[in-house]
This record gives C-alpha cells, sequence and structure tokens, in this order.
C-alpha cells in the first residue's frame, strides 16, 4: 500500500486529532468574572484562552476538511475505509466538541444570571456556583443530531451532487463563531448570546437543520465558468466581503446565508 495513497486518511486523522485537542481545552475552561458595563455584561476578566483555542480547531478542521476530498480525488485514492474515516472523524471534531462548546456557553449564560440581579447589580461575588447539569444536557442534542446527519449521509444516494440537510461542519463554524463573538460583544451580540433561551433556539434549530430534507448545495465547482456556478459563486462573494467588513459575526453570518441561499434555490426549483 503506498503511503501517498494515504495522505487523505492521514488528513482526515489530523481532522480527528484537532476535534479531541478542541474537546481537551473546552472542558479545561475557567470560570470568569464578569462586570456590568455601560452597554450591557460585556466586560470580562481572568479569561482563559481554552475556548478559543477549541473554536480554532474547529475551523483549522474544516479547511482541511474540505480539502481531503480534494487530496482524494487528486490522488486518486478514494476508499471505502476513507469514507468511513471521514464520517467518524466529523463525528467528533463538528458533532461533540461544538456540543461541548454551546454545555459551556449555557454553563456561562447560568451563571451570569445569578451573579447579577435584573437591575445589574452584583449579587455574587465568588468563583463558583453550582449549577445543574440537567439545564445544561439539552446541547448534546448536537451531537446526536450531527451523528444521524452523518450516518444518513453515507447511506444515501442523494447526496453525491448536494446536501440533504445541513452539512455538520457548516453547523460546527456557526457554533464555533459564537464564544469569539460573545467575548468581544461584536456589535452587542454578546450580551445576547449569552442568554441561555437563545442557546437553546440556535441548539434546536441547527440540530433539526442537521436531520431535515432541506437541499443545499455543494461547493464542489466542477468548472471554471460562471454557467452552473451561479450560486456558489454568489456565496462565496457574499461570504468575503461579510468576513471582512463583519470578522467573526461575519463568518458567523455566512453560515446563515448558506442556509438561505440554499432554502431559496429549492423553492426555485420546486416551481420550474
Amino acid at each position: 500500500m503506498k503511503l501517498i495513497k494515504q495522505i487523505p486518511n492521514l488528513l482526515t486523522l489530523l481532522n480527528l486529532t484537532l476535534g479531541c485537542i478542541g474537546i481537551l481545552y473546552a472542558f479545561d475552561e475557567r470560570y470568569f468574572f464578569m462586570a456590568k458595563g455601560e452597554y450591557g455584561i460585556h466586560d470580562t476578566y481572568e479569561i482563559s484562552n481554552r475556548l478559543f483555542t477549541s473554536c480554532f480547531c474547529i475551523l483549522l478542521a474544516a479547511i482541511i476538511d474540505f480539502f481531503d476530498g480534494f487530496v482524494a480525488r487528486l490522488l486518486n485514492a478514494k476508499s471505502a475505509i476513507g469514507k468511513q474515516l471521514d464520517s467518524l472523524a466529523d463525528m467528533v471534531t463538528f458533532g461533540v466538541l461544538p456540543a461541548i462548546i454551546v454545555y459551556q456557553l449555557l454553563e456561562r449564560s447560568y451563571f451570569t444570571d445569578t451573579i447579577f440581579d435584573s437591575k445589574g447589580y452584583l449579587i455574587f461575588s465568588g468563583d463558583y456556583h453550582f449549577i445543574s447539569k440537567i439545564y445544561l444536557l439539552p446541547a448534546l442534542i448536537l451531537a446526536c443530531a450531527a451523528c444521524w446527519r452523518l450516518a444518513k449521509f453515507n447511506i444515501d444516494e442523494r447526496q453525491h451532487e448536494n446536501f440533504v440537510g445541513l452539512p455538520s461542519p457548516a453547523s460546527a463554524i456557526f457554533i464555533a463563531c459564537l464564544p469569539i463573538i460573545c467575548i468581544g460583544n461584536d456589535y452587542g451580540l454578546g450580551n445576547l448570546l449569552l442568554n441561555k433561551w437563545i442557546l437553546y433556539g440556535i441548539t434546536i434549530l441547527f440540530s433539526w437543520l442537521m436531520v431535515s430534507e432541506l437541499k443545499m448545495f455543494s461547493l464542489k465547482i466542477k468548472s471554471l465558468g460562471w454557467k452552473g456556478n451561479e450560486l456558489r459563486v454568489i456565496f462565496i462573494l457574499l461570504s468575503l466581503l461579510l468576513i471582512f467588513f463583519m470578522q467573526w459575526t461575519g463568518l458567523a453570518l455566512a453560515i446563515i446565508s448558506y442556509i438561505l441561499l440554499s432554502i431559496i434555490n429549492s423553492f426555485i426549483i420546486k416551481s420550474e
């Protein structure tokens, strides 16, 4: 067995390794103090960068996941085991890790609810407060939905060209943006995203999108021409503009735009 033929599988295992590293860092996150600022809870102190590391692991793994298929085609190294490895690695990196990130954010949201009263005054100043795990476990729905979506992908003959349901890497990228937006409080969204009901809503929405029957377009470009690639080019240009002007918030909005463009495209196809 030629080593060069194993390069795509090694990239997949690197994807898995990044997911495992992200999980380790996410669970090593420390509690932190928060202060009520003029425009809401946004000043944070003594924050560990561990959850940031988890988010960057997802983003780097997503890039690797995008290119390992390209490398496999380039080297003519597609294999049945490669397909299985890809799904197993994605389950960890784009299923379990995002669920843990939401778990941590939910813990923070409950924590902030207990240290400030309705007028924003500090009522709890300790560095630890017990929060029942029952309130945090809904985050794991994301992992279950990703598992279902990946298993379905392996046996669904309709997904050779496009996707049925939101791909787990796209969902994971959106989740990875949330902690970074929260800490920077970009556009005041940090306060909003640390609301437990918003987090529960995001969990349910993206879990449903992954297991839904919604048709999602693929980013695979088979030719360099405009014809047949219109939707992909529009999405790529829109995403670049969003990221350039809005950074991490723009990346999260790029995922939202991917979902909306896919839905619009499905309605157009049905009406034709």
